[in-house]
């Protein structure tokens, strides 16, 4: 989690700083998402095939999607700023031709919605936004991997008066994610906290749903008093779903090596049944030698817990370490009674950046685990982005998505940011 990017704080940050370059700044980008899977077991498919009819039209083999982004900011009048941003999806066709899928699994004709629309305003150390926005905090938060990305209807206040520190403040009323916050409305019987739904947003079956029942609320506190140190404090309670708080400390020693701890809790709703509390605690250590990046990162989620850490808007990507930066290796690694290890890689080389991962995954109470390497690379060809990702996953449990079915999946990505 990159904290100098934290969308509650570095959104809002727009409107101190990028307005005062040019008064109006227009940004955006295009992006092109084709991914294949070679699955040998249950509906068998092969790589680069279109896919197949039966059982749904989502079945996994290929997938593509199209997306157009476009934003604008602007100052309204001293110590007030604005924002707006439209988002679009399409399959420009490809699903009759080349693939059976969707990226956006919500999906399933093309749509367009506005992803942001906010008002800000600055006085002193104070900062205040409301509208539709990015979100970026360790249970809630904007994913980006994907072609569309969720958005948050909310209000934020962000504090400095404190030294090395920024208090932030937040109410969070409804969003366009897939996961937790639409669960009363659609009858289910218990937060999707625990495994990975594989989308991000929905623009098209009535978009930004209420947050629980009344929306949810978050507090947190980032401080940076202690040299190349960041440590983080959230509390969050989502109305009628649970309550939580997370707890993160990230430093660095000698230029080299990065050192990270984290600790979460989750107490559910009795809403929802006799639900139990859900902990977990992750550390992580890493060394830069040479140019090259070497990493370890270990979770371990209480047995007896019933959630799992994922992004509580979508239900699928977690900032827990071991969940980091994978296509399938993410929140499943926070559900209860789960321990995770994962290793990792990374350097540059001729302007291309080269990173793997191995991910092994347990659940002992259900006697099933999730190994599986993430490898990557990623580099540009004039001003397009290109990132190419090769995953490969061998389950050992019965049920829920991945059944027991080896799979190996090429995900190739193209942005054209303007």
């Amino acid at each position: 989690m990159k904290l100098g990017k934290l969308s509650l704080v570095a959104v809002m940050a727009l409107g101190t700083s990028a307005f005062a370059i040019d008064n109006v700044k227009v940004n955006g980008q295009a992006k092109f998402i084709y991914q294949t899977t070679d699955q040998q077991d249950g509906v068998k498919t092969g790589f680069f095939e279109q896919g197949v009819d039966s059982p749904t039209p989502t079945q996994e083999a290929a997938r593509a999607g199209f997306s157009l982004t476009l934003g604008v900011t602007a100052d309204l009048t001293s110590g007030v700023s604005a924002g707006a941003e439209m988002q679009a999806f399409s399959t420009l066709g490809a699903e009759n031709n080349l693939v059976n899928g969707v990226m956006a699994t919500g999906q399933v004709d093309d749509a367009s919605a506005a992803s942001q629309a906010w008002l800000a305003t600055t006085l002193g150390k104070t900062t205040v936004k409301i509208g539709r926005m990015e979100l970026d905090t360790p249970l809630t938060f904007t994913e980006k991997w994907n072609v569309v990305k969720n958005t948050f209807d909310a209000a934020v206040m962000l504090n400095n008066d404190l030294p090395d520190t920024t208090l932030v403040g937040a109410w969070v009323g409804k969003h366009n994610g897939m996961g937790v916050g639409t669960t009363p409305a659609n009858g289910h019987t218990a937060p999707l906290l625990i495994t990975s739904t594989g989308q991000t947003a929905d623009l098209t079956n009535s978009p930004y749903a209420t947050f629980g029942s009344k929306g949810a609320y978050a507090l947190g506190a980032v401080n940076k008093s202690v040299p190349n140190t960041t440590m983080q404090g959230w509390y969050y309670n989502v109305v009628d779903v649970a309550k939580a708080y997370w707890l993160q400390a990230d430093t660095k020693v000698m230029n080299m090596v990065t050192l990270g701890g984290q600790y979460a809790n989750m107490d559910p709703d009795n809403k929802f049944g006799a639900l139990k509390d859900s902990k977990i605690w992750a550390v992580k250590a890493g060394v830069d030698v040479s140019g090259v990046n070497v990493y370890a990162a270990y979770s371990s989620a209480d047995k007896d817990g019933t959630l799992g850490f994922a992004n509580v808007s979508t239900g699928d990507k977690t900032m827990i370490y071991t969940g980091l930066d994978s296509i399938y290796m993410d929140g499943i690694v926070t559900a209860p009674d789960t321990e995770a290890v994962k290793v990792g890689a990374s350097t540059v080389v001729e302007g291309v950046k080269l990173a793997a991962s191995y991910t092994d995954c347990d659940r002992d109470a259900v006697n099933s685990g999730i190994t599986g390497w993430d490898v990557s690379a990623s580099g540009k060809a004039g001003p397009v982005n290109l990132q190419a990702i090769y995953t490969s996953i061998d389950p050992d449990t019965a049920s829920g998505f991945y059944a027991n079915k080896d799979r190996n999946t090429i995900r190739l990505i193209a942005t054209l940011p303007f």
